[in-house]
């Protein structure tokens, strides 16, 4: 009544402008959508829909079994009704068994996230389609192919860490160039294997100057133990300074615990990580879509840091945001997989390694 009473009465001025203030603002909140906004709308009502129909997604994974279980977890949880079915194998099991079932026919996965070194020979054998998912929009060219065949989904830093009760910040090696100084011979550590990161770290400096680079690090004679989570424990434990590349996020995570390493890397960093394919022969096609949608968007990357995985997604921060805040970043591309052999060959003939 009081309000009824309100309109019958002569409007101030200070009331005529209130009242226009919310006439217009009930006229802006009111007014229809654009077409194209209501058709986005729809469209994503109808995909999950139809995913819904196909009942369930097969995700083949190499990322840890944590990791997995809780990305299906949140998945299930978004979209009940839609099982997330997970095969996790290692990086090298994986290519088996994609390359398998290309052969065979079986065709039984939707979505995967092969190593990125297996990816090109996996795609050559016509196991990925095109889908350019919406949520790639978010991330840059280095990070996605222009064909809408593989986006990176988390970043792994290669770096150099050092025991800082051995080594003092002055005398860290920042560049891989500071490997080189007399100090460090005899005492660094390095993979007997790391057939990617010599080819990565060529594929930064280019060729010449990077096997030159390669054939003065063996004239250090480094040390070598198989495995860089291996390695950095070692560092951390002091039985060597520094070694040659580790992962930031395993250095972190040290240090999160008190252990005395640190890390610098050399910029610009080679990333290296997980690359995110749909099946060209999906069973569940709208659900490996959705799927898809789901691993690039900002809930599933920000879910991945309490894994300390480092998000490629840019607007999701690590933990610590240091991993990638303010660093040059160089994405290795899955298409390095056509030199990787010669690189193998090249590696065991400067390191005598086999």
């Amino acid at each position: 009544m009081e309000c009824i009473e309100l309109s019958r009465k002569p409007v101030s001025g200070m009331r005529r402008v209130w009242f226009s203030v919310v006439f217009l603002f009930a006229l802006t909140t009111l007014a229809p959508l654009p077409e194209d906004t209501l058709a986005q709308g729809q469209g994503m009502v109808d995909r999950v829909a139809r995913a819904k129909k196909e009942g369930a997604v097969n995700f083949y994974s190499t990322w840890d079994i944590g990791r997995s279980q809780l990305l299906k977890e949140i998945f299930e949880k978004r979209y009940p009704g839609i099982v997330v079915n997970v095969f996790r194998a290692t990086a090298a099991s994986m290519n088996n068994r994609l390359s398998l079932e290309a052969k065979t026919g079986r065709h039984e996965f939707d979505v995967t996230i092969p190593g990125e070194i297996f990816w090109k020979g996996l795609n050559d054998q016509g196991l990925f389609a095109p889908y350019c998912s919406p949520e790639r929009d978010a991330y840059p060219a280095g990070l996605k192919d222009d064909r809408c065949l593989w986006t990176m989904l988390n970043l792994n830093t290669n770096v150099m860490a050092y025991n800082t009760r051995l080594v003092s910040k002055e005398e860290a090696p920042r560049k891989l160039l500071d490997l080189l100084h007399p100090r460090w011979k005899d005492k660094l550590v390095m993979d007997p294997q790391d057939y990617r990161w010599f080819a990565y770290t060529l594929d930064k400096m280019g060729e010449e100057k990077g096997i030159d680079f390669m054939k003065r690090l063996a004239g250090q004679r480094p040390h070598f133990r198989p495995g860089h989570t291996l390695q950095i424990q070692l560092v951390a434990a002091g039985e060597f300074p520094v070694n040659v590349m580790g992962y930031g996020y395993r250095v972190e995570e040290l240090r999160a615990k008190g252990a005395p390493i640190d890390w610098y890397a050399d910029e610009p960093v080679s990333i290296t990580g997980a690359v995110g394919s749909l099946s060209r022969r999906a069973p569940h096609p709208e659900a490996g879509k959705l799927f898809m949608d789901f691993l690039l968007s900002r809930e599933a990357q920000q879910a991945m840091v309490r894994f300390n995985v480092v998000p490629a997604r840019p607007d999701v921060p690590p933990d610590p945001p240091r991993l990638t805040k303010g660093l040059k970043l160089h994405p290795v591309k899955p298409e390095l997989a056509d030199i990787i052999n010669r690189r193998i060959e090249q590696f065991r003939a400067i390191f005598e390694t086999q």
